[in-house]
C-alpha cells in the first residue's frame, strides 16, 4: 500500500520532504555523495534507514511496519469476532506493543498497571488483577483466546506469563460470563501472541540487567515462507530480591524468582479457505525466600518465632490445534482443541534442613470449542459457538485427593447495524456445570454514533462464578503459622465450635449484575476522550468465614463460605493525545467507591482515587526518545497479605496514599540496535508494612531486531 504524506527524513542534510499521493517523493538538488535515509509516519513505526548514493536514477523503496493508532487497531476478545476498536461495540481496551516497550515491562502484570480502571495486587497468588474493584480471582484470564489454568490460591499469577512475543493484550471490563462463562464475571484480559508471518525472517534479541541482580534476557526468531511461518520465542527472568526489613529474618520483600518461559507458534495454509494454527507454552518458576511464623517460647516465657526456608515450584505446559475456515466475507469459523497442565509444590524446610510442611497439586485442563460467525445481510452479523471442558485437580491440600469438573455450554450473539449509526448486541449463555447444575447469562450493549468522531456505549450483563473446587475441599492445615483453612464441604478442625458447625452449608455460585455507559469523543489519529460511568452489583461473594481460636490455631480457623453482597462503582476518564508525530501524552483518572453490603464496609485494598499518565517522545533526527510515567493512589483499606480474614471492623487500617514516577530513555541505531536506561520509583517512595516496593531500581539493556522479507 502505497502511503501519502509520510515524511522522508535526509539525515546528512536535516531536510524533511513528504510523499505525494501515490506515496513517491523525487529527490532534487542533491549534491553527489553517500545519503542516509529513512521514512515515518505519524501510524507507522520508522523505517529501517537506507544508504543511498547519488546521483541516483533508481527506485529506493521504504517499508514502514503498521502501528496505527490505537482506535485502528483491530480486537476480539469482546464480541468473538473482528471489529476495529473505534467500531466494536463492547467497551476495549487494548495494551499495544508500543505500550509494553514504552515503559520497559517484561510480564503481563507489569503492562497491566498502567492500564485504566485495573489494579495488580500482590497477595497469596502472586500477581493478580483487579478490575473496576472485582477481585482476580473473577477474572478471566485467556491466552489467545484460549483459558489460562493455575489459580491455586485464587487468581492467576500474572507475573508468570512474559511478554516476548506478545503482540498487544485486550481487557474487557464487566461481566464476560455471555460469551466466556464461570470466571468472567469481573472481566476477561486476553493476551494476544503475534501470528507468524509468511514470506518473513526475523530475530529479536533483548538482554538487561538492573537492581537486585534483575535480569530478562530474551530472544525471538521467526522463519516464514509462501505456505507456512513458525515463531520460536525464549525469555529468562532472575532476580536475588530484596530484604527491607533485616531485623527480622522474614523475607519482607520480593522473594529469589527464577522464571523461564518458551513458546512456539506454527501456521499453516492449508488451502484458500483453511488454516492451520498450532502452539506450544512452557513455563518454569521457582522461588525461595524466608518466613517466619512458628511460635515457640524460651525458658523465660517469652513468644519467639521460628524461621523456616520456604521453597516454590511451579510449571506450566500449554497446547492448542485451531482450524479456522473463511468462506469469502459472508461465513467464517474456527474449531480449537486446547490442553494445558499446571503444577504447583511448596515446602517449608526447617533450619535442620527437615520438611515440616508441604504442598503438592496437578491441575488439567482440556477444552474443545466451535465458534462461528455469520454475516447475514447489510448490518446483521450473527455469532455462535459451544465449549465442551474438563479440568481434573489432584492436591495434598484437599479432602478428596483428587476431583474433577466438567462443563458444556453454548452462546449465541446477534449484532444489528441500523442506518449506520445505531448498533445493538444481545447475547445468551447456557452453561451446565456437573456439581453446579445449569445457568442462563444475557447480555446486551448497545453503541450510538452521533458521527464518526462522537459515539456512545451501553452495557448491562448477568455474571456468574462456580465455585473452585479449592473452596469446596481445600484443607490448608498450617499449624506451624497459626491457622487452619478448610472448603465448605471438607471435615471441619475438632475444636470446631458445635453451633458454629450447624450454621456452615456448602457454597452456592457467585452472581453478578455489571453495566456501564460512556461517550467517547476522538478527533482523526491525534485524540481520544472517553468518560464511563460504571456499576457492578455481586452478591453471594464466597470468601473466608472465622470460626474461632485455639492454642493450636490460634490466627485462627476458617472455612469459606457465602459469606457477602457487595457493590463497586464508580468514574473513568481517559484522554490520549498525539501532540505531533512524535510526542504522545496519555492520562487517566479513576473513582472508585466500594462497600460491602452486609457489614456496611468498604472494600479491601480498593483506594478511592487513582491517577496515571504517560508522556513518550522522540528527536527523530538523532533517534532518542523517552518515556515518563507514573501513579498516584489514595489512602485504601489494608490487611496484610498473610491474613486469612478477620480484617475490618473498629481497628480497620489505612494504607497511606502513595505516588510513583518512572522514566524509561532510549538510543535507536540504524542497525536495527536500540539501547535504553529504565528509573523505576524515582521518588524512592517505600513502606515495608504497606508493601510499597521496591526502592528506587535501576536497569539498563538493549534490543536488537532485524527483518528481512523471504520471497
Amino acid at each position: 500500500n502505497l502511503i501519502e504524506k509520510a515524511n522522508v527524513w535526509i539525515v546528512e542534510t536535516g531536510q524533511v520532504v513528504e510523499t505525494d499521493r501515490r506515496g513517491e517523493y523525487i529527490f532534487k538538488r542533491l549534491d553527489d555523495g553517500v545519503y542516509h535515509v529513512y521514512a515515518t509516519h505519524v501510524n507507522y513505526d520508522n523505517s529501517d534507514t537506507l544508504k543511498i548514493t547519488m546521483p541516483t536514477s533508481g527506485r529506493v523503496d521504504f517499508r514502514l511496519i503498521s502501528e496505527p493508532w490505537v482506535l485502528n487497531d483491530v480486537v476480539v476478545t469482546g464480541t468473538r469476532s473482528p471489529h476495529l476498536l473505534k467500531n466494536v461495540p463492547v467497551q476495549t481496551e487494548v495494551i499495544t506493543k508500543r505500550d509494553m516497550q514504552r515503559t520497559g515491562a517484561s510480564t503481563v502484570d507489569a503492562a497491566l498497571a498502567n492500564s485504566i480502571g485495573v489494579a495488580v495486587n500482590d497477595d497469596l497468588s502472586g500477581k493478580g488483577a483487579t478490575i473496576r474493584g472485582i477481585e482476580g480471582d473473577r477474572v478471566l484470564v485467556l491466552v489467545d483466546g484460549e483459558r489460562a489454568v493455575g489459580r491455586v490460591r485464587g487468581s492467576i499469577d500474572l507475573s508468570q506469563y512474559a511478554l516476548a512475543g506478545v503482540e498487544k493484550i485486550e481487557i474487557v471490563k464487566g461481566t464476560g460470563s455471555t460469551l466466556y462463562g464461570s470466571d468472567a464475571m469481573g472481566g476477561v484480559i486476553n493476551i494476544i501472541t503475534k501470528k507468524p508471518k509468511t514470506e518473513t525472517i526475523s530475530g529479536e534479541l533483548y538482554a538487561d540487567y538492573g537492581s537486585f541482580g534483575t535480569s530478562s534476557p530474551s530472544a525471538e526468531f521467526q522463519y516464514g515462507n509462501k505456505k507456512s511461518a513458525i515463531t520460536l520465542g525464549a525469555k529468562v527472568f532472575r532476580t536475588d530480591g530484596f530484604d527491607l526489613d533485616k531485623t527480622t529474618a522474614h523475607t519482607n520483600g520480593l522473594e529469589k524468582t527464577t522464571r523461564l518461559n518458551l513458546s512456539s507458534k506454527y501456521k499453516r495454509e492449508l488451502s484458500e479457505k483453511f488454516d492451520l494454527t498450532a502452539s506450544v507454552r512452557y513455563m518454569m518458576e521457582e522461588r525461595k525466600w524466608i518466613e517466619e511464623e512458628s511460635r515457640v517460647q524460651n525458658q523465660l516465657g517469652d513468644t519467639l518465632f521460628k524461621a523456616y526456608n520456604d521453597d516454590e515450584d511451579n510449571r506450566r505446559i500449554e497446547g492448542s490445534v485451531k482450524i479456522d475456515f473463511m468462506s469469502g466475507d459472508k461465513y467464517s469459523m474456527y474449531m480449537r482443541q486446547h490442553l494445558t497442565y499446571y503444577s504447583h509444590d511448596w515446602k517449608k524446610i526447617d533450619d535442620a534442613g527437615v520438611w515440616v510442611d508441604t504442598s503438592e497439586t496437578e491441575d488439567w485442563f482440556a477444552e474443545t470449542s466451535y465458534n462461528s460467525n455469520y454475516v447475514i445481510g447489510d448490518g446483521h452479523i450473527m455469532t455462535l459457538g459451544g465449549s465442551f471442558h474438563v479440568q481434573d485437580l489432584t492436591s495434598s491440600e484437599l479432602s478428596e485427593s483428587a476431583e474433577k469438573e466438567m462443563t458444556w455450554a453454548t452462546y449465541l450473539q446477534y449484532e444489528y447495524t441500523f442506518n449506520d449509526k445505531l448498533n445493538i448486541l444481545p447475547g445468551v449463555r447456557y452453561e451446565h456445570l456437573t456439581d453446579f447444575g445449569s445457568h442462563v447469562n444475557p447480555s446486551i450493549n448497545i453503541m450510538y454514533k452521533v458521527n464518526e468522531n462522537f459515539k456512545f456505549r451501553g452495557f448491562t450483563g448477568f455474571g456468574f462464578r462456580a465455585p473452585s473446587m479449592k473452596e469446596k475441599y481445600f484443607v490448608f492445615d498450617h499449624s506451624g503459622a497459626g491457622y487452619i483453612v478448610v472448603g465448605s464441604e471438607a471435615p471441619l478442625p475438632d475444636q470446631t465450635p458445635t453451633n458454629v458447625a450447624a450454621s456452615l452449608v456448602p457454597v452456592e455460585v457467585e452472581q453478578s449484575i455489571t453495566s456501564s455507559i460512556s461517550a467517547e469523543f476522538s478527533y482523526g489519529t491525534m485524540g481520544l476522550h472517553r468518560i464511563t460511568y460504571f456499576y457492578n452489583h455481586l452478591q453471594n461473594l464466597i470468601d473466608f468465614k472465622l470460626l474461632g481460636f485455639t492454642p493450636t490455631y490460634w490466627r485462627g480457623m476458617y472455612v469459606y463460605q457465602n459469606v457477602g453482597t457487595a457493590i463497586t462503582q464508580g468514574i473513568e476518564w481517559e484522554s490520549r493525545v498525539r501532540l505531533s508525530s512524535s510526542v504522545d501524552f496519555s492520562f487517566s483518572y479513576n473513582y472508585l467507591y466500594t462497600r460491602n453490603l452486609d457489614e456496611q464496609h468498604e472494600l479491601i485494598n480498593r483506594p478511592n482515587h487513582t491517577l496515571k499518565f504517560f508522556l513518550t517522545g522522540i528527536l527523530e533526527g538523532p533517534n532518542i526518545g523517552g518515556t515518563f510515567w507514573g501513579s498516584y493512589q489514595s489512602k485504601k483499606l489494608w490487611v496484610p497479605r498473610s491474613n486469612t480474614g478477620g480484617n475490618e471492623g473498629e481497628a480497620a487500617e489505612y494504607a497511606t496514599p502513595r505516588g510513583v514516577l518512572n522514566m524509561n530513555l532510549f538510543k535507536r541505531f540504524d542497525n536495527g540496535v536500540e539501547l535504553f536506561l529504565r528509573v523505576e520509583n524515582m521518588l524512592d517512595r517505600v513502606d515495608i508494612r504497606y508493601g510499597y516496593w521496591p526502592e528506587r531500581s535501576l536497569f539498563v539493556g538493549f534490543k536488537f531486531h532485524k527483518e528481512t522479507n523471504n520471497q
